[in-house]
């Protein structure tokens, strides 16, 4: 099992993905209610009956100004600029540069707890299945009794028990970006949570680390850029781009690594995750860098 050392140093060369179009979406985003909830009840009670397949969480996190001393405008120009004109080049260019304006890679992933947390949550599920399979796996989270279930319900209620409903701004990330990763893997058809493979974990692992990564630039950088646009056709695949872009750093770096997510030791879990969203950030930068 690697830890830090296993995701390397040096410059990267740039990866073949990076200029491929943007995949088509598998379904419109959906607006947010009007009173600006997520539509859980405000009581702080689960609902009754089982819990439900998830719908796309709201396609944009709430806002918050940048840290102290910590001007985005360069992102910010980037982004507005490759949303307009659909470039690819200059939404790449825009979350390097927020990367670099956060303090780098490491930096960056210091402020993301929450997300490094619910990341964790699935890397241990994950390794917890390979060593004493599904139900055993949700016994620590109280729920053995939805081995069987669809995937989709079980990840629901996963997501309440890693990160429940409320909190900050980070927790909220974290929680629509693993929501939005299971909508998106259900839409596609996941099958019973029993089922599933290793392959299909860490597709979900790879999705809420790449997701929380473009709710952080989103948040702070490119949700009032993007937004600009009048044409919702041009903010939907600027989005679709940084979502590109994101998750091909993420999984390049997860690759490179060499681990597979049923061989982490659970002692080890925290800092492997930390590593890896250090690392995936510094590929952003580098690359913006080396353009």
């Amino acid at each position: 099992m690697g830890t830090s050392g296993s995701f390397g140093g040096g410059r990267p060369m740039v990866p073949s993905w990076v200029g491929e179009p943007a995949p088509e979406p598998a379904a419109p985003p959906t607006e947010p209610p009007p009173d600006g909830t997520d539509g859980a009840p405000d009581d702080g009670q689960a609902p009754d009956g089982p819990p439900q397949a998830p719908t796309p969480p709201a396609p944009y996190p709430p806002i918050v100004p940048p840290a102290p001393g910590q001007s985005f405008r360069g992102a910010k120009t980037d982004m507005s600029s490759g949303t307009r004109s659909g470039s690819g080049d200059r939404i790449r260019r825009g979350a390097g540069k927020f990367v670099s304006t956060a303090g780098g890679g490491r930096a960056t992933a210091r402020q993301m707890g929450s997300s490094r947390a619910v990341a964790g949550g699935i890397a241990g599920l994950a390794s917890a299945i390979s060593q004493s399979g599904p139900t055993e796996a949700l016994r620590r989270f109280n729920l053995e009794g939805l081995a069987g279930a669809p995937a989709e319900e079980v990840f629901v209620a996963l997501t309440d028990a890693l990160c429940p409903p409320g909190g900050t701004i980070d927790e909220a990330l974290a929680r629509h970006a693993l929501l939005e990763t299971i909508a998106a893997l259900a839409a596609e058809g996941l099958g019973n949570f029993d089922e599933l493979s290793q392959d299909d974990l860490q597709e979900v692992f790879i999705g809420v680390v790449a997701r929380s990564i473009e709710g952080k630039i989103l948040n702070e950088v490119g949700t009032n850029a993007i937004k600009l646009a009048e044409d919702t056709a041009a903010v939907e695949r600027a989005q679709r781009m940084l979502h590109t872009f994101v998750v091909g750093c993420v999984r390049d770096r997860f690759q490179a690594a060499g681990d597979t997510l049923s061989t982490l030791d659970t002692s080890q879990i925290d800092q492997y995750v930390t590593d890896l969203y250090a690392a995936s950030l510094e590929l952003m930068q580098t690359l913006r860098e080396a353009e």
